[in-house]
């Protein structure tokens, strides 16, 4: 059966507002809607309603990898615990790396147990049969150098760990075989166990040869080995396993699901401005999850019941309070590890157990929503766990009358008080469409609710200057509009294409998207780059001409300017103007809406830091006066789509 495009294309704008509808009646995801969801059915005995629908995150499609990337970089220097622990605890975190590549096996032990998987079990069925997105993996095809945790076993452990090896001719043990004859032994008849015998070989480590000449399969039954079996693995990061990061959370040997069934509704946002709130349900798992705020910046939500009748109709659950994780600090952490960030993580609630922290971060009275953010630890085996202080991964936001799930309280109270972080807020932008949300400039009339840009400048800042610094840095010298970056995935494989033109413009970038998918063929155009295409020069050129690279690159820096200009430069504790709002506005197109001010990270070509990229493309701004030309607008632009583009931190 064929059907016409313009009935699938009305078919999907449908389907798109009666999502939106629902989803706005529950929860509203961070970042368009990235992280898969299930609906629950929530019943209430306490009141005469019928059943509450709510959505959730769905755990069986949810993976390390596939969570947003971490919005402040870090480090910790654990060089003082390395002779106790027996490995060095130093980390490092940048902007946009997702749990996977900066957690350890030993930080995920206590909560996931995923040191109890083997190669074979990661590989083999791990994932829901539903779950087209993480595919089985092969280990015939994946090197030995993936597996890093490798190179650093022993002949004499693997012979003791690895099923039937020690029963194996060397022969047919390749990267073995391959060892021993860099140390001018040649025993390939001999089995294992013979050469350990016979030869002092058993200290010998298979890192001492280049790895990555063999697949996972060349050593016979190494894929049946729990990783806990290998030495150091505590130590091996969870991005070098191969495929663990894919795993869904629901699918680990202890899997993540709710603790209790708590839902509430939320009633009220209060911002900072509030103090002395004692009705709290959130806190730590060393003070318990009922720490008062009793000093300054009390900013939290308040929370009812479902039963929904106001006020007159009150119970023990009505006016509960979560206080914000942003401006409230409580005690966290175990063991040796405790002292590390003083001993401090930001107040919140661990309703889906250890793995990570939920935290409430900023309640906006002006748009009635609130954003939540999840923050993780790292733990030395038996030597116990930082604070939760590793964050914030951007999670879920909300609006006021939104449900929430709150997991298990408790009555237990406390006679200890939450501290003030210090932080200040960064004011959210005012101009709306009436719901809470900002109106971004529209790359065909290049204007918003409240602003326009006329003669290509925007609030004293020369859009074309702009531009040409930005170029300076992107494309000068590989191709200017032609330029085709290389294909690359952010979002943990949520969003993949590639860098398209003179200002390196993801290819899932919202503005790109909008102007490219009104073009007759554009949509196909955008799946095929999705999926790896790269695009000769006629095909960038018919679907993302330089005129719509202009204009799509003015819109996107006019609406950075918009929202920067009215947030807080914590260098100088007042609004980015100036020299500084171009910094900022540049850092923003290199890392992202949510990257750090002025942080270190870079991205995964390792290029300027952002603070260096800042710099320079102010630099450059300063020196540029060249003309761009005439901007056009493509016709008939599909407005839909753009609520429906996928979008990243990292998408520029």
């Amino acid at each position: 059966m064929n059907i016409p495009k313009a009935w699938i294309s009305l078919l999907v704008v449908i389907t798109c507002i009666i999502y939106s509808i629902a989803a706005q009646a529950t929860i509203n995801t961070f970042g368009d809607g990235n992280l898969p969801t299930r609906i629950v059915e929530v019943a209430n005995p306490q009141s005469r309603l019928p059943a509450t629908k709510v959505l959730l995150p769905d755990w069986s499609r949810i993976s390390l990898a596939q969570l947003p990337g971490i919005s402040q970089s870090g480090a910790i220097d654990g060089s003082a615990y390395s002779q106790t622990l027996g490995y060095d605890l130093s980390r490092t975190w940048n902007v946009g790396m997702t749990p996977d590549q900066y957690l350890k096996l030993g930080d995920i032990s206590e909560a996931l147990q995923a040191e109890e998987f083997s190669l074979q079990a990661i590989a083999l069925g791990t994932q829901p049969e539903a779950n087209t997105d993480i595919n089985s993996i092969d280990l015939n095809k994946i090197a030995l150098s993936e597996f890093p945790l490798i190179g650093e076993q022993t002949l004499s452990h693997l012979a003791q760990v690895v099923p039937e090896l020690a029963n194996t001719q060397v022969n047919n043990i390749t990267p073995v075989a391959t060892l021993l004859k860099s140390h001018l032994i040649a025993a390939s008849n001999l089995t294992l166990a013979q050469v350990l015998t016979q030869y002092e070989v058993g200290q010998m480590k298979l890192g001492e040869i280049d790895l990555s000449k063999f697949s996972i399969s060349s050593i016979p039954n190494l894929d049946a080995v729990q990783l806990q079996q290998f030495t150091g693995w505590m130590n091996s990061n969870v991005s070098d396993i191969p495929g663990l990061g894919q795993v869904p959370l629901g699918a680990m040997p202890n899997p993540i699901t709710e603790i209790g069934s708590l839902v509430m509704r939320i009633d009220v946002v209060y911002g900072p401005t509030e103090n002395r709130r004692n009705n709290t349900i959130s806190g730590s798992d060393v003070q318990g999850f009922s720490v008062p705020c009793t000093q300054k910046d009390c900013a939290y939500l308040e929370l009812d019941d479902l039963e929904n009748t106001g006020r007159s109709d009150r119970s023990k659950l009505e006016g509960k309070q979560w206080i914000s994780g942003k401006y409230q600090e409580v005690e966290g952490g175990r063991g040796i590890l405790k002292a590390v960030n003083n001993g401090r993580e930001p107040t919140g609630r661990l309703p889906f157990g250890k793995a990570f922290k939920v935290v409430i971060m900023e309640p906006d009275e002006t748009t009635d929503t609130v954003d939540t953010a999840l923050f993780f630890r790292f733990c030395a085996w038996r030597m116990g766990c930082t604070p939760y202080f590793i964050g914030p991964v951007p999670f879920f936001s909300y609006k006021v009358n939104s449900l929430i799930f709150v997991g298990n309280l408790s009555e237990q109270r406390t006679n200890t008080t939450s501290l003030p972080t210090g932080a200040t807020r960064e004011p959210k932008a005012s101009t709306t469409n009436g719901t809470g949300v900002r109106e971004k400039i529209n790359p065909c009339t290049f204007s918003s609710a409240s602003q326009s840009i006329t003669d290509q400048s925007f609030s004293g800042i020369d859009l074309r200057s702009l531009s040409n610094a930005i170029a300076e840095i992107e494309s000068a010298g590989s191709g200017d509009y032609k330029a085709i970056g290389v294909y690359t995935c952010a979002d943990g494989g949520l969003n993949c294409g590639r860098a398209l033109g003179r200002y390196q413009f993801m290819s899932y970038n919202p503005y790109a998207v909008q102007l490219i998918a009104a073009k007759p063929g554009g949509q196909e155009f955008l799946s095929q780059v999705e999926q790896g295409h790269q695009p000769i020069e006629a095909e960038l050129f018919e679907f993302f001409p330089p005129a719509d690279q202009d204009r799509a690159f003015m819109a996107d820096m006019a609406n950075k300017i918009q929202v920067t200009q009215e947030q807080i430069d914590p260098a100088t504790g007042q609004p980015f103007t100036g020299d500084r709002l171009i910094e900022r506005v540049a850092q923003k197109h290199f890392g992202g809406d949510y990257s750090k001010v002025d942080g270190n990270g870079s991205d995964a070509l390792s290029r300027l830091s952002l603070k260096d990229y800042g710099k320079t493309a102010l630099a450059s701004y300063r020196n540029s006066n060249s003309d761009n030309g005439t901007l056009t607008c493509s016709p008939n632009v599909n407005s839909s789509y753009i609520s429906t583009a996928k979008n990243t931190e990292n998408g520029r």
